[in-house]
């Protein structure tokens, strides 16, 4: 199943409304269903997603049936906020590049959730897309992440 890439821009005063901004993208994108931002953000609660790379990320995401198709929602934000770790929830990451996966299908999940890993890991992509206008940075995970 092919990936949808969106990207916006916005401002948050926490984790949990960073992802209720990807959430209501991909919802008026007609990707998921009203709820999704709101699981997204109670499953970060149980299991946090920040990433101490390099430059550090976060990629929420929860399992539903209301997904419609993959995709994945780049959020640019203005300021950092917080994320717990990922690998040790008593640490802490600030990010302002949050990547909320829709993945429909779970056996895919795992397969994106690696793809996902590998290029978070890589400083140059990211910078890449910081400073790329949203439509090029659709473009450009297009390209890197493929479908």
């Amino acid at each position: 199943m092919k990936t949808r890439y969106l990207v916006i821009h916005g401002t948050a005063a926490n984790s949990e409304e960073a992802i209720k901004l990807c959430g209501d993208a991909l919802y008026k994108a007609g990707i998921v269903e009203k709820n999704f931002g709101v699981l997204c953000a109670q499953r970060e609660k149980d299991f946090p997603t920040g990433l101490p790379t390099e430059i550090p990320t976060a990629i929420p995401h929860v399992k539903d049936e209301g997904i419609t198709q993959n995709a994945i929602c780049l959020l640019k934000l203005n300021c950092p906020v917080t994320f717990k770790r990922l690998d040790d929830d008593t640490e802490e990451v600030k990010t302002d590049m949050i990547f909320n996966l829709a993945i429909k299908d779970a056996n895919e999940h795992l397969a994106v959730l690696q793809k996902m890993m590998a290029f978070l890991n890589d400083p140059e992509v990211l910078l890449k897309c910081k400073k790329l206008s949203n439509k090029e940075t659709e473009a450009y995970l297009q390209e890197k992440l493929g479908s």
